[in-house]
This record gives C-alpha cells, sequence and structure tokens, in this order.
C-alpha cells in the first residue's frame, strides 16, 4: 500500500481528557519527570489537568485527515510537542498518542528504535526552542520541527506505508 492509501482519518477514539491521562501516567510512573519548578507532585497533576480541553479537541478535530501518512505523523508531533501543553513528558504523551491513533486506524506502527526517537526527541527540544512558539492557530504549520519530525517518520514507518 502506498501512503496515499494509508492514512488516520478516524480520531474518535481519542479524547481531551486522555491527552491528560497519558501525561498524567507518565509523572505517576515515571522517575524522568521533570518536576523542576514543582516541589509537590499534586501541583504538577493539577498543571496537567488545567490544560484546555478545547485547545486538545482543538489538535484532533483540525488534525488533517487528507494528507499522506508520514506527514500527519509529523504534524500530530509538530502540534503536540510544539505546543508543548504539559510541564513534561509532551513528547513521550505525543508517541504514545500517535501509536495508539495508528492501531486504531488499523495501521500497525512497528518498532521504533529507541535510540533513534531519542535523538530526534532532543533534536525536537532544540528546533522547538528556536522557533517562534507554536500558537493553536499554527499547530499544523510546516517548519523546521514539522520537517524534523518528517524525516524521522519517513525511516520509522514500514515500507508499505512510505513510498
Amino acid at each position: 500500500m502506498c501512503d496515499e492509501e494509508v492514512r488516520i482519518t478516524d480520531l474518535s477514539h481519542l479524547s481531551a481528557e486522555d491527552f491528560k491521562h497519558r501525561n498524567t501516567k507518565f509523572l505517576e510512573g515515571d522517575a524522568h519527570y521533570d518536576m523542576n519548578q514543582y516541589s509537590l507532585s499534586v501541583q504538577i497533576r493539577h498543571d496537567i489537568w488545567a490544560v484546555r480541553n478545547h485547545d486538545l479537541r482543538r489538535v484532533l478535530r483540525e488534525f488533517p485527515t487528507d494528507e499522506p501518512l508520514v506527514d500527519q505523523c509529523a504534524h500530530w508531533m509538530h502540534a503536540v510537542v510544539g505546543k508543548h501543553f504539559f510541564p513534561d513528558a509532551n513528547h513521550r504523551t505525543a508517541i504514545a498518542l500517535l501509536r495508539q491513533l495508528l492501531r486504531e486506524n488499523g495501521i500497525e506502527p512497528g518498532k521504533w528504535p529507541i535510540e533513534r526517537t531519542k535523538r530526534v526527541r532532543e533534536e525536537s527540544h532544540d528546533v522547538r526552542a528556536a522557533l517562534p512558539p507554536i500558537r493553536m492557530d499554527t499547530l499544523y504549520e510546516r517548519d523546521e520541527l514539522f520537517e524534523l519530525w518528517r524525516a524521522y517518520f519517513t525511516d520509522v514507518l514500514k515500507e508499505e506505508y512510505t513510498e
């Protein structure tokens, strides 16, 4: 199958609360959640759950369902990582939810090499820091952050999903 036939078209399995639940799981189960300005995890939990549901629903509502799969994956990462909704674990949250979306759309994501994923995550932090802030009206813009993630997904998705 070529990438024009395989796409994420159904996002109905995800809700705004799913973003928050996923990020909270990283807080609760991960010693690597950055507590930088927080003294208590209850403060972080509050900030996670204070993210506007409307904004998270907009990520889902405006997702480009008509684009090729590799671009969709890059757009997803750009939106979630670029907007940086949560105090920490935005990359992990975005990847976990993207893999869920892929499966729910009948697309087996395969294995994504951990070291390659860590490297692109680090690059993503640097690229995002050099860009103007991602706003709600630029969630799905094509910029350096999008291109970084597009190259990653071109590498890691099965050959049948890329040309």
